[in-house]
């Protein structure tokens, strides 16, 4: 199915993307300079939400793109185990990649846990990550980049460009590969199921069994 937005949007949505990471960085930073006390669940949100932005100007209001040529639209069940099968070789292959980052003491993404076992009530950041950001991320990336990019590539190479930008999204260049790889789990599920559902509840997943592991791990 062909979205209306064009390439050219969907070429801005990525430039807004870049202007995300560019304010996300200066935020960060701003914040620690001025020692101001924000809740860490309320910044993810918003930050998450904002993605939603040029999503609504370049296909919405632009296009009157409707919330199913976002992929928000149902599937059959059997995507949702394709997505399962796919699952775990890509958290294998994430293992993997963790266990080669410890010999050298390094981890994809330690600032999780500082939040995580710093905050005292991280209810809100856990809500971010594991139901908010699932659905924006995979609206934006999967069902407005990778169908944009469909528009002048062929699939495969859509699916590498916005798996690319999703591993940028994450502000973390060590944890890029199985981040990338994520991506082009989440990818090839909506090409092929149609729907950018079973996406996001794999993605969701993902989240959640990280954020288990993470409190799991601090509280032994």
């Amino acid at each position: 199915m062909e979205v209306p937005w064009s390439v050219r949007d969907t070429w801005l949505g990525a430039a807004c993307l870049g202007l995300w990471l560019a304010l996300a960085y200066a935020g960060v930073i701003l914040l620690k300079s001025l020692t101001v006390d924000i809740s860490a669940g309320l910044l993810v949100a918003l930050l998450e939400l904002a993605l939603l932005l040029p999503v609504w100007w370049l296909a919405g209001k632009k296009h009157g793109a409707r919330w199913r040529d976002l992929g928000i639209r149902g599937f059959k069940a059997r995507y949702l185990g394709l997505g399962l099968g796919l699952f775990f070789p890509a958290m294998w292959v994430n293992a993997l990649y963790e266990s080669f980052l410890s010999r050298f003491g390094l981890k994809m993404q330690p600032e999780l846990e500082r939040i995580l076992t710093g905050t005292p009530s991280p209810g809100l950041f856990i809500f971010a990550a594991v139901i908010l950001a699932p659905a924006v991320e995979e609206i934006f990336f999967r069902g407005f980049l990778f169908a944009g990019l469909k528009k002048r590539f062929s699939w495969p190479q859509a699916m590498l460009i916005s798996s690319g930008l999703f591993a940028l999204l994450h502000l973390r260049p060590i944890a890029a590969p199985p981040i990338f790889l994520l991506g082009l789990v989440f990818a090839y599920l909506y090409q092929r199921s149609g729907s950018i559902w079973p996406a996001i509840l794999i993605h969701a997943l993902v989240n959640a069994l990280a954020v288990t592991w993470i409190l799991t791990q601090a509280a032994a």
